[in-house]
């Protein structure tokens, strides 16, 4: 495990899913900052930096797309990881436009991890 100067946003509204995503994340060697919905997140990207952001897609008062349309208009340069189970892998990348990478749940940890190296790459 190599400790990161990396600060990842991860907004999931199941709690078991949440938990599991930030235990891997950190055993990479990760922080992680934790949302339960789009609304709580919204407020957590406002007053800190981040390097990443996964969001899942359906979710209570904010959902992952209003999420990544709201941080894209303040950091259009994010990286964002949109997670669902409602949608194929080509259909979350269709729908997503290509603003964000899509993975399809149930996630594994190790894809997970795959997609947070790509877009995070190693100084």
């Amino acid at each position: 495990m190599s400790q990161s100067d990396d600060v990842i946003l991860l907004v999931e509204n199941e709690v078991i899913t949440r938990n599991a995503f930030a235990d891997a994340l950190r055993r990479e060697g990760h922080q992680v900052i934790e949302a339960e919905d789009g609304a709580q997140a919204l407020s957590l990207f406002e007053k800190s930096h981040f390097d990443l952001v996964i969001t899942d897609l359906i979710m209570p008062r904010i959902n992952g797309f209003e999420l990544t349309a709201e941080i894209r208009r303040k950091s259009p340069h994010m990286p964002i990881i949109l997670i669902s189970a409602f949608l194929s892998e080509e259909g979350g990348r269709i729908i997503s436009g290509g603003s964000a990478e899509f993975l399809h749940k149930p996630v594994d940890s190790a894809d997970l991890i795959a997609s947070v190296q790509r877009l995070l790459p190693r100084t």
